[in-house]
């Protein structure tokens, strides 16, 4: 406290003392003495910059506030100011009494920084494949940071699956998929250090964030890096006086592409005619079509007691439940200041989303989904000695999710699925409205009258670091030992609270949708609609057993690091052991309710000579409580070499054009102990018997039989290779990264596929069988120029390609070569190949069996084998899957005076799904509930029997006459890439002559909008969407207008 009572007395006399001075601006003092502030381009305050006297030994240094002051020792003085990291300048005092001076930061490529594994390492000397995203470039409104980092990494593969309030995170994988499906491949991701999830962290609390993708960069982490590693490291302190700043921001919200269903006219016509290529009936007459649109307002209705909306309902079902806009705000203050022996930073945010669904005032609750967070950081840099560093860390964040009980991909499907006719919104009555006591099909009732749930979730992160200077002898300089324990503890409680609701249906006759309107009875007296109810119910809230999940980690980390030079030799290393041991606190049984445990070693030496060749070796040693003692522990080696050609002497004539290349070469082994998610699979467990197989014959059992796992398992191991390119052109202003990478997995870990039956076996043992390979290469390139003194420009691209394939899987012998899944890639989609339509009885006479009854519009599969039959041996490798193989983003910044502007596109290639369920079977439900998308009535018709170019074939209805158009097949397979412009920016600093009024250092407005379109040949729905029919919620637009200010 003290501490700070004195820092704030000696900023008052200084600034007092700089305030009598400035009094005396342009006048020579009489006493030859200058004094002023020294700041950085950013306006930064700058401690202990050294200022001297030119031809003296008089100097000084700034203090706390930037400031120095200097008596001089003659006249027509010339100070010479230098600071670490900023190039030195000459500054003629000129009769002043007050020289306020801003230094410009100096990094060359030489004495940049950049993040590795378990520490930092220059720049110049790394051989390892990272990258690394500014600060700067990861603001965007939305909750989960994971989807900020789409289309701006080489080498990173993001696709958002969903944008559902809280749960809008995408997937991630680097360098595309590595191992076989139901095996994880997602990255490590470490904040601070510790492995933690990113995905809540406030983006405004980020300092930077890198991406290790080879072996040499990962091997340290041993088996936790087979999949990359990301890392997270969130502001430290600064010295400084105190700086506060502040971001607010308003967002609105809306579908990046709805979903365009059906009317209830194109509806009934459809449908029609699906009943007559059925059964030659249709469902929906003409009196009933045009009773419809004379209650809707589309024909004059002269009778509307009959003809009314509540008798021929025809219902958007998407317009009643979702609003057209949402909304989202975020808001961030921080503090970031300090004396070189005690710095901080710390900051507190708030981030509100509220969803699209409708939110219904007449029912006693809110039906919105809504998603609020609040974050807090707080890091605090201490330095006891000169040679000890202590960093504190804490942080977590509060939230809360509000939602409807029914999920929102129910939700979705029940707004596309039930037909615009089947019946009203509400009865007149104001009760649910219904064709049988199941309420599930109201989408109404499942939105405002199912009830609702509310999640609360709350995560704390702490972490110490000691790291002391070993350097107290000659021979142990550039030696340091550093010491981190970490806890975290994280906490979520779902509470439901399920309604039950009364529904009813119009008295009288059955109309063609179960509706009760022909003949509809009435009260004689009141003239009321009489109701025939389908379930009684009292409508109350009943709270439904809390669900909880807690769990708590420690992670304990010691190591010894070593950076030295030698004249012309620069030596590193570092030694590395830590443990985590996590405790599942919801466990439900004694096992899982058991500590989990990691334990590792890691290792690394690196050495370069006159920054022109690098050598570097890694190490990682790790243990896993999955295998039996002797195969516990792995060993992941990873070397790397490097040359710098341009610092040769050999390249100076090149220099001005070529000003930095670069060559890299890394080779080396990473590991994975990731399987079945269960514990300890080298042990048996004992299951009840429900029978075996003797022979071909299967025969009950009774009793216990041993289960076992995989008692020789053992660690899947990838080798990964890269080989790479550094390159800048034109004085740096031009720049190429660009790699080409290997990894080959083996003993991946899966169940035997070729034990037969009658060998006997409960169930198929596991084994490390699986051998996956991918190879591909990266490219990013980043151009800066200033085209004037108040013109910028910088244009950025990055694109990632990577081929996937199979090696082994233990596939049993296949009867033809297309059925060989050895060489297909990991996301291969398998099916039927589609030769179109069948135009003719002739053509289906003369062509394979294939199923069910054809007619002229169905669809025609190819008879891979030629036994006549179209069957399952007739199937192949039809698609890739929906993780793109080709995935690139690219942008540009332009800063003219105090206006910028910022754009970024991201975009795949490669992908494609295949379409299921009611997307491409509308009428399948036999009780005609299923609505169908808009563009229906892109079909085959009677009318036209040879058109091959549509969407649909041959319309059904039911599930038994919709058997062979709906298979699997390349007729329904889309391709879903994509380009989008994922973000656009537009700010503009306020001046500083307004800023300086109003007691800021700097403050801007801006806007931003983000997904603001997107091309695509798919036109159903969003097509990053995880979704086969289009029942995920959609992802969003959004626009932004926002304020940032410091003081």
């Amino acid at each position: 406290m003290n501490l700070f009572k004195m820092e704030k007395h000696l900023a008052g006399s200084l600034w007092l003392l700089a305030a009598m001075l400035t009094l005396s601006l342009g006048v020579y003092a009489q006493n030859g003495s200058v004094t002023g502030r020294i700041s950085d381009e950013k306006g930064e305050l700058l401690i202990g910059v050294s200022v001297q006297e030119k031809g003296t030994q008089n100097g000084t240094v700034t203090d706390i506030n930037g400031t120095y002051n200097l008596k001089l020792q003659g006249e027509n003085s010339i100070l010479i100011v230098s600071y670490i990291g900023f190039k030195p300048q000459e500054v003629k005092v000129n009769k002043q009494n007050v020289v306020d001076i801003i230094l410009v930061e100096n990094i060359s490529s030489f004495d940049e920084v950049v993040v590795v594994g378990y520490g930092n390492q220059r720049k110049v000397s790394v051989v390892g494949a990272q990258s690394t995203l500014e600060a700067k470039d990861m603001k965007m409104p939305v909750a989960n940071l994971s989807s900020v980092i789409s289309g701006r990494i080489a080498g990173v593969v993001a696709v958002q699956r969903s944008g559902e309030p809280g749960h809008d995170g995408s997937d991630i994988w680097i360098r595309g998929l590595s191992t076989l499906l139901g095996q994880s491949s997602s990255p490590l991701v470490l904040v601070d250090g510790v492995e933690r999830s990113f995905s809540n962290i406030d983006p405004e609390d980020i300092e930077s964030f890198t991406v290790l993708k080879d072996a040499s960069a990962t091997a340290v982490y041993g088996v936790r890096g087979a999949n990359g590693v990301v890392i997270v490291k969130t502001k430290p302190g600064k010295v400084g006086k105190p700086q506060f700043s502040v971001d607010y921001y308003e967002s609105f919200t809306r579908l990046t592409k709805k979903v365009e269903m059906a009317d209830a006219y194109t509806y009934m016509d459809a449908r029609n005619e699906a009943q007559m290529n059925s059964n030659g009936t249709i469902k929906y007459s003409n009196a009933y079509i045009e009773a419809t649109k004379k209650a809707n307002g589309l024909l004059p209705n002269d009778n509307m007691r009959l003809y009314n909306p509540y008798l021929y309902p025809a219902i958007d079902w998407a317009d009643e439940l979702f609003n057209d806009w949402g909304h989202n705000r975020r808001g961030n203050i921080s503090v970031r200041g300090g004396v070189p022996n005690a710095n901080y930073y710390a900051s507190v945010s708030g981030y509100s989303e509220t969803g699209m669904t409708r939110n219904f005032r007449l029912e006693n609750y809110n039906t919105q989904m809504k998603y609020d967070r609040y974050n807090f950081t707080s890091n605090l840099n201490l330095k006891p000695t000169s040679k000890t560093t202590i960093d504190l860390g804490f942080s977590g964040y509060l939230a809360q999710g509000h939602y409807p009980q029914t999920s929102t991909s129910t939700l979705y499907a029940a707004g596309m699925d039930v037909n615009p006719v089947i019946y009203p919104l509400l009865l007149p009555n104001g009760t649910v409205s219904g064709i049988n006591s199941q309420q599930k099909f109201n989408p109404y009732g499942l939105l405002a009258r199912g009830g609702y749930y509310e999640e609360f979730s709350n995560q704390l992160n702490s972490n110490i670091r000691v790291t002391q200077d070993l350097d107290f002898w000659s021979w142990s300089k550039g030696l340091s030992a550093s010491v981190m324990v970490a806890f975290d503890t994280y906490n979520s409680r779902r509470m439901r609270y399920n309604r039950n609701e009364s529904m009813y249906a119009f008295a009288g006759k059955k109309g063609p949708d179960g509706l009760y309107i022909e003949d509809t009875l009435f009260d004689e007296e009141t003239g009321d609609y009489l109701y025939t109810p389908l379930r009684e119910a009292d409508g109350r809230l009943v709270l439904q057993s809390p669900e909880q999940w807690s769990n708590r980690t420690v992670y304990t980390e010691a190591s010894l690091n070593y950076d030295r030079s030698y004249g012309n030799h620069r030596v590193g290393g570092l030694l590395l052991y830590n443990q985590k041991v996590y405790w599942d606190l919801n466990a439900s049984d004694v096992i899982e309710a058991m500590p989990y445990k990691q334990r590792g070693f890691a290792g690394r030496a690196t050495y370069s000579w006159k920054d022109r060749y690098f050598a570097e070796f890694n190490l990682g040693i790790n243990g896993s409580e999955n295998f039996t003692p002797d195969k516990r522990y792995g060993v992941f080696p990873a070397f790397g070499i490097g040359w710098a050609v341009s610092n040769e002497s050999f390249w100076e004539p090149i220099r001005p054009y070529v000003s930095f290349l670069k060559f890299r070469y890394t080779d080396g082994w990473v590991g994975s102990d990731t399987a079945t998610g269960r514990r300890f699979m080298y042990q048996g467990v004992f299951t009840n018997l429900t029978g075996t197989y003797f022979g071909t014959n299967y025969n009950g059992a009774s009793g216990y039989g041993e289960e076992k796992y995989g008692v020789n398992v053992t660690w899947s191991k990838s080798r990964k290779q890269d080989l790479g390119i550094d390159l800048k052109l034109l004085n740096d202003k031009l720049s190429f990264v660009t790699d080409l990478f290997k990894e080959r997995r083996d003993n991946i870990f899966l169940q035997r596929s070729t034990i037969p039956y009658y060998a006997g076996w409960i169930e198929s043992p596991y084994a490390n069988l699986g051998i996956v390979e991918n190879k591909g290469f990266e490219v990013s390139m980043d151009y800066t120029q200033q085209i004037s003194k108040k013109v910028f420009l910088t244009l950025r691209g990055n694109l990632t390609y990577n081929k996937d394939k199979i090696i082994e899987n233990d596939q049993p012998p296949v009867d033809y070569p297309w059925m060989e899944t050895r060489g297909t890639n990991v996301n291969a989609r398998w099916g039927f190949i589609a030769d179109g339509l069948f135009t003719s009885q002739d053509e289906i006479d003369n062509h394979a069996t294939q199923f069910g009854t054809l007619h002229i519009g169905d669809v025609k599969y190819r008879d891979l084998n030629g036994d006549g039959v179209i069957d399952n041996y007739d199937k192949t490798v039809i698609g890739q899957g929906d993780v793109p193989k080709v995935y690139y983003g690219f942008g540009a910044d332009l800063q003219i005076g105090d206006f910028s502007i910022s754009a970024l596109f991201q975009g795949t290639a490669k992908a494609d799904r295949c379409l299921l369920g009611s997307s491409i079977n509308p009428f399948v439900d036999d009780e005609g509930r299923d609505n169908t998308f808009a563009n229906i009535t892109d079909r085959w018709s009677p009318d036209d029997p040879t058109n091959q170019n549509v969407f649909y074939p041959r319309l059904y209805v039911g599930s038994s006459m919709n058997t062979n158009n709906f298979q699997q097949s390349t007729w329904w397979q889309k391709d879903v890439s994509f380009l989008r412009l994922k973000q656009l920016n537009i700010a503009y600093n306020i001046p500083k002559t307004i800023t300086d009024k109003l007691f800021l250092k700097n403050a801007s407005i801006y806007m931003m909008g983000t997904n603001l379109f997107t091309l695509s040949k798919f036109k159903l729905w969003d097509p990053e969407l995880n979704t086969n029919n289009g029942t995920m919620y959609p992802n969003v637009s959004s626009y932004s207008i926002g304020v940032k200010f410091s003081f």
